[in-house]
């Protein structure tokens, strides 16, 4: 004969394993992650980040042909490292920079300062005020860069200055 304290621990039981096996159940049956893939060709990241200058139909082939493109960076050597937002930020490709950031691309100090993203740059130099003399690739400064950004990016560029920031 079952108690009822017996039932009850029987009952409590049963109801959170009727919770829990289906969470077990899917952790098991769920897909294992991809493994890592080869590195990308340097010719390939070479010629991607070449059409991020100025070729943005290029690019959006060359992205969907190879999704990984999409924060690759080449080595152009002496510390000159750049990848197609930092090329689409420097030419002040504000359409480009603006898609690549939608599909997933890696915001620097340098776009923000392009795309005219006045409190970005504020907060940023704010909490790294060395930051007022950053660079992007190139050697290209910030004040360089909100000047390439145009219209939208002119408090961008009067902030720059008041600071000090060189050019």
């Amino acid at each position: 004969m079952i108690t009822r304290k017996q039932f009850i621990q029987t009952a409590i039981t049963g109801a959170s394993g009727a919770l829990f096996i289906p969470t077990l159940l899917h952790a098991q049956t769920a897909p294992a992650k991809s493994p890592k893939g080869d590195p990308l060709d340097k010719t390939l990241v070479k010629e991607f980040v070449k059409v991020a200058h100025n070729n943005f139909d290029q690019l959006k082939t060359m992205l969907t042909e190879t999704p990984d493109l999409l924060n690759a960076v080449h080595n152009l050597g002496g510390w000159d490292w750049e990848d197609a937002i930092g090329a689409a930020g420097h030419v002040g490709d504000r359409e480009m920079a603006l898609f690549l950031l939608e599909k997933g691309a890696r915001p620097t100090i340098c776009v923000a300062a392009m795309l005219g993203e006045l409190k970005l740059v504020k907060t940023y130099i704010k909490a790294f005020p060395h930051m007022k003399d950053a660079v992007g690739p190139h050697n290209i400064s910030l004040v360089r860069h909100a000047k390439a950004g145009g219209e939208p990016a002119e408090k961008v560029l009067k902030y720059l200055q008041s600071i000090g920031a060189k050019e």
